[in-house]
This record gives structure tokens, sequence and C-alpha cells, in this order.
């Protein structure tokens, strides 16, 4: 195994199916989609699975329009800016929401976590705003020490649901050794390769330092896989409880029946008592079962949870036509894809 991470990046993430490209990881199961939309006899079958999203949650949803459906404790406080604020301003509605620094920053509209930003201080904030031409989501930091993605879905005529995935996630960090200097550990670390340009510059006062042995550094605070972020198979947490507990926050979520809720919590104990619960994003139909690109989950077992989702996705849309909601035309679906895909104005 150690031979094995001496190879380049470019070769060993290959033999890693969670580090590949996410459209060639999914290749196998475009022809899945195609039965599924013959069988729907609509090409974007998926989109009544959630009606209260845009497209179904696909792409292109407003995060702060579906996360002010939920009660209040269970959302960071928050507000959404755009590009015509000064910075005066969004001072001003920081102090009115009761929000202190760090934050964090992301675009309202966005998937995959890009463009995500935790913010230290008010010349951080104003430098990060001044580059920005879209809407931005602002929220107060949450420093509970678990984050979860968890997916829950439920049927909208049979009442029936469940939560079929849970991952947990293990934030990009490094251990000093007293040897080795902060930058090596940063390019011996195989969840920094894609990010090591990024980093020198975020830790340039550190890089040549050498860090004593137990000295450990959380290097992103963000649990997004492309930020370094190890993705830990949590399946063993689901139970009836947990279900419960989804069950309760999802209540006034009209509209709403597919998807998985990324979360930070205190605690377990917390989890499955519904407390001390704060939900940073809920994501639709666009939503994986994250607990797959656990470093131990076999590729096949992988594909075949895929498929279940995909599944479950068609049966609870054909429930919500049935109540006469009807897929997005493929026309307005593909006209709105492209224009997501390739606006000038997307970073």
């Amino acid at each position: 195994m150690k031979q094995f991470f001496k190879l380049p990046f470019f070769i060993s993430k290959w033999f890693r199916f969670e580090f590949w490209p996410f459209w060639i990881f999914y290749i196998p199961m475009f022809g899945y989609g195609i039965i599924l939309a013959i069988k729907a006899r609509a090409f974007a079958y998926f989109t009544p699975a959630n009606p209260a999203m845009k497209f179904g949650g696909a792409f292109g949803m407003d995060k702060m329009e579906i996360l002010k459906s939920i009660k209040k404790q269970y959302v960071p406080k928050g507000f959404v800016s755009n590009s015509r604020q000064t910075i005066i301003e969004l001072l001003e509605l920081l102090k009115e929401h009761e929000i202190s620094f760090p934050i964090i920053c992301k675009p309202n509209v966005g998937e995959r976590g890009i463009g995500i930003e935790k913010i230290d201080s008010k010349t951080d904030f104003e430098s990060f705003m001044k580059i920005q031409s879209e809407d931005i989501l602002i929220q107060e930091f949450i420093d509970f020490p678990i984050e979860l993605g968890v997916f829950y879905h439920r049927f909208p005529v049979s009442r029936k649901d469940g939560i079929t995935s849970v991952v947990r996630k293990e934030f990009l960090s490094i251990s000093g050794n007293g040897k080795a200097k902060f930058g090596d550990l940063i390019k011996d670390n195989i969840r920094a390769k894609g990010r090591i340009s990024y980093l020198r510059n975020k830790y340039k006062s550190k890089w040549n330092q050498v860090i004593p042995a137990g000295i450990s550094y959380k290097l992103e605070p963000i649990g997004n896989h492309n930020r370094g972020t190890k993705f830990l198979d949590g399946n063993h947490l689901i139970n009836d409880k947990l279900v419960a507990v989804f069950r309760e926050i999802s209540k006034p979520l009209n509209g709403y029946y597919y998807g998985r809720f990324d979360l930070k919590v205190n605690s377990l104990a917390d989890l499955y008592e519904g407390k001390n619960i704060k939900i940073i994003e809920l994501n639709g139909t666009n939503s994986e079962p994250a607990h797959i690109y656990d470093p131990d989950f076999p590729l096949l077992k992988a594909y075949k949870e895929i498929t279940k989702h995909m599944r479950l996705v068609y049966d609870i849309s054909m429930e919500n036509r049935k109540r006469g909601i009807q897929p997005v035309p493929f026309r307005e679906f593909i006209s709105a894809l492209f224009s997501r895909l390739f606006s000038k104005n997307k970073k």
C-alpha cells in the first residue's frame, strides 16, 4: 500500500474511483437513466420528485429559498447579498442578522461545493465580495465538530419514508512529526494533491516551518470532497430514531421529497435527539449517496447504490405525476442546462 501512494497522483487516482471526474464515474449510469426516461416517457422524468425546487433540484435551485422553509432552529443565520451592495451595506446586514466573523460565503445558486469560502475578517470579506458577480449566500460559521450528509426521502402518496445514506466527513488535515516541513506534509497528503497552489498561498507563512510532533492543522474548514475532505460510510448510524428526526425536520417542506441534508451537529447523541443540528444546505435530485466515496467502498457496490437511488427518484416522481405534477419539457430543461453550463457569467 505504501508503494501505491508513491505513484504520481495523476496515475494513482485512477485506482480509486472517489477521485475520478464526475462525468467519467457516471458513464455506466447513463444507460439506466435513458431506460428510466423511456419508461416514464419524459426526458426530465426526475423533475417532479421535488416540485418545490427548480428542475426538482437537479441544478439552478435557490439555496436560501429552500432553507427558509425549515424551522429556524435547524438553520444557520444568514442572508443573500447581491453585487450591487456595498461593503458598508453588507457589514450592516451582518449586524442586523447578528452574525460575526468567521462567516461562510457561497453562491446562492451553485452545485458541487464550487465557490465556497470561510471568511475570517472584514478585510478578507471585502476582498472576497469585490470579485463576486452573482448573488452570495452569507451564513454564520457553525463550529460543531461533526459534519454529515443525510439522504432522506418520503413518498407523497404512500407516505413511506426512509434514510438511504449517511456520509461522515473527515476534514483535510495534517499532523506534524517533528521532522517534516508544513509544505512537505501537505504534498504527501493524497487528498491535497489538487489543492497545492491554493494551500501554499493560504499557508505561505507556515510553508517552510517544521511542525512539531503531535501538532495538527485542519487545512480546510469546508466539507466538500473536492476540497480534500474524506468521505466515510456512516450508514451504521441509520436507525428508526434518525428517520423520525428527519421526518420531523421535513414536515414544513411542502413539495420536497428526495435529497440530502448537509449538516453539522454537536454530537451523535444530539443528532438522535434532534437538537443542536444546523442544516447548511439542502440538495435535491442532484444529490448523491455520498457514503459510496468512502475509500474502502467497492466500485460495483457503489454503482448498485446509484442505481437504487435513481430508481427511488423515478418512483417518487411517478407518484407525483399521479397527483398532476408533470416533468419539465425537454426543450425548457435543455435550454436551462446549457445556459447554466455555458453562461459567460459563470465562474
